[in-house]
């Protein structure tokens, strides 16, 4: 009854953060499955029956390991955790023995694979608990409360009277997931300039260090936005449910949707207006979660496009392997297949231009409304540079994708964590308007991405910078996808 299974696997994941994470000759298991309970629980969402007990099991655990079950008072804190999962759960557990170790054991191989997926051994472990487990924690009364405090109007204002500025707030302060938005008039015309010139001074007045603080102008020559950045204990998450509902009903041909914007509400365009996408952020900054959701708006959409995937790192898309949507039904890994497969669609595109000379059209929208059976199909590359940077023979046919592929209904997705010029050269940039840009190390990098700075100030973490063509660049904060939802996105899809 007491014990808890994992597969091999799994039990290979608690080896390499034994030996590479926690870099202690002694860490148990049990530790490691401690981190995975709480991850799964924070989550907030229920554990499906495909994290029941494995059939083969690699390893196992007893319960008094992980709880302390059966153990003296102050080592057991099993009651707790049956209430905990009872709440989460809606069912009574206290008395219900093998319900409860059932769901322990949901929560904690769900917890497992979360951290298999979001922690590789390059990247420090306590520093992934730290981000994923602790860093929005909610502070206790007394201090959330001075946290909150500390960037009201009265804050703001102080900072402005520190730099020589003078300013009235108009109606109330907003409050977004991340940011609180400041309306105000300024005391004169003047003040724009130095308060757009001393942001990095009224930042470090107000205590938020580094992450940017936000300055934009409004209509009428005296009035601006200010948007201060809240520490991260403050922040709402933004979960892929409450955005999927803003792409029902959708006019666009190719509704997506990376996140809310400041305010929270959800940003949506038309891929198929874009046409095509560039995103880049450094390592950790959110772009493989960026990715994660714009592929789950295009699946739920009403008509949702065949997909060509290509990850070279092999586990960022894993979960995407047998969706009826992703074309031969499976993510390419191998750089050789890639290549085979981009000159492939190339070629598919000449022979689709055929198609609309045939049809009288002007564009896949056409050619579609005049009879012809195509469909639209978006390419997914995770990191270019892999591409760009070796002699792959990948550039021309991605370069003529991007050239000419618009009319034909074929869509480019191209992402990287090396936004250099070398990565995105000038017949890429040229031919790709759309945008996304998370946080970057530097200046230059944002410049590579957006012909203009301001990525380097982002707050990582899914906080984007989103520029497409014909409007001004919007900030934005971007959804948090687990691999539960996409599982889930999967399997409604294949359903259809």
């Amino acid at each position: 009854m007491s014990k808890l299974y994992f597969t091999i696997d799994e039990r290979n994941f608690f080896e390499r953060v034994a030996a590479h994470g926690l870099l202690r000759p002694k860490a148990h298991y049990w530790q490691i499955v401690r981190f995975a309970l709480t991850q799964s629980i924070r989550l907030g969402t229920l554990p499906g029956e495909e994290y029941n007990a494995p059939p083969g099991k690699g390893s196992e655990l007893e319960l008094e390991q992980i709880t302390g079950y059966t153990k003296t008072a102050h080592e057991n804190y099993d009651n707790e955790m049956r209430f905990l999962l009872s709440v989460l759960h809606q069912e009574d557990l206290m008395g219900a023995d093998s319900r409860y170790v059932e769901l322990v054991q949901r929560h904690a191989r769900r917890g497992i694979e979360f951290m298999n997926s979001a922690w590789h051994p390059g990247r420090s472990f306590h520093d992934f608990l730290l981000d994923e487990l602790y860093a929005d924690a909610m502070l206790g009364d007394d201090d959330s409360g001075s946290v909150a405090s500390n960037l009201d109007f009265a804050a703001l204002s102080q900072g402005l009277s520190q730099i020589g500025v003078s300013a009235e707030l108009v109606g109330d302060e907003q409050e977004g997931p991340r940011l609180n938005r400041f309306s105000l008039t300024l005391a004169s015309v003047d003040d724009y300039d130095r308060l757009r010139k001393r942001l990095d001074d009224l930042a470090f007045a107000m205590g938020v260090g580094n992450a940017g603080i936000a300055l934009a102008r409004e209509q009428g020559e005296r009035r601006v936005i200010v948007d201060v950045p809240r520490p991260s204990a403050t922040w709402h998450h933004v979960t892929w449910n409450s955005i999927r509902g803003a792409l029902h009903d959708r006019t666009e041909l190719l509704p997506v949707c990376p996140g809310v914007d400041v305010l929270g509400r959800p940003v949506v365009f038309d891929l198929a207006y874009a046409p095509h996408l560039f995103i880049a952020g450094t390592t950790n900054s959110g772009k493989s979660v960026c990715l994660n959701a714009l592929l789950l708006s295009m699946l739920v959409s009403p008509r949702p496009p065949l997909l060509v995937m290509i990850d070279p790192k092999v586990v960022d898309f894993a979960e995407y392997d047998g969706c009826s949507r992703v074309r031969g039904g499976k993510v390419i890994t191998d750089m050789s297949e890639a290549v085979v497969v981009l000159r492939e669609i190339a070629k598919e595109m000449d022979e689709r231009q055929t198609v609309l000379r045939d049809h009288g059209a002007r564009n896949l929208a056409e050619a579609q409304a005049n009879g012809a059976q195509l469909e639209r199909l978006v390419v997914v590359i995770d990191e270019l540079a892999d591409f760009m940077t070796a002699k792959s023979g990948a550039v021309e046919p991605l370069i003529r994708l991007a050239q000419k592929a618009r009319a034909t209904g074929i869509h480019l997705i191209l992402g990287t964590q090396r936004p250099d010029a070398a990565t995105f050269p000038g017949l890429l940039r040229s031919n790709i308007p759309s945008r996304i840009a998370l946080t970057v190390q530097k200046a230059a990098d944002s410049r590579i991405i957006l012909d203009e700075g301001g990525a380097e100030r982002l707050l990582m973490r899914g906080d984007m910078l989103v520029k497409l063509p014909g409007r001004e660049c919007m900030r934005a904060h971007g959804a948090r996808i687990e691999p539960a939802d996409i599982r889930a996105v999967v399997m409604e899809v294949n359903r259809k």
